[in-house]
């Protein structure tokens, strides 16, 4: 995979026509990836004369974001699913008969 200077020659590109990846490093940036990108977007890049502009609007969109869920926001939705369900087991239980406490008897459910 070779670095392309393109037209603003600050901006450099690489792509990679096997996995269809981007890479794009503007200054003083760590460079950034982009996952499949068809070559014709890739070579749009390279003669625009405007590769901010064709970059912002074409191809940021598809940014790959750099790395997994961390444990924490997993736990943190684990813990919300629990509260969840919970206050849905306790809003069933209360939505029962009140004068028999949530309990029926064998004979009551068959008169009904």
């Amino acid at each position: 995979m070779d670095w392309a200077a393109l037209k603003s020659k600050r901006v450099r590109a690489a792509y990679d026509a096997e996995t269809r990846d981007l890479h794009v490093k503007f200054p003083g940036s760590p460079p950034v990836k982009h996952a499949d990108i068809p070559p014709h977007v890739h070579q749009n890049l390279l003669e625009t004369d405007d590769p901010y502009f064709y970059y912002q609007y074409y191809i940021a969109p598809s940014r790959v974001s750099p790395g997994h869920p961390q444990p924490v926001s997993m736990a943190s939705y684990a813990a919300k699913l629990i509260l969840l369900l919970a206050a849905c087991s306790l809003l069933m239980a209360t939505s029962l008969d009140p004068d028999h406490g949530g309990v029926f008897e064998e004979s009551e459910l068959r008169a009904n």
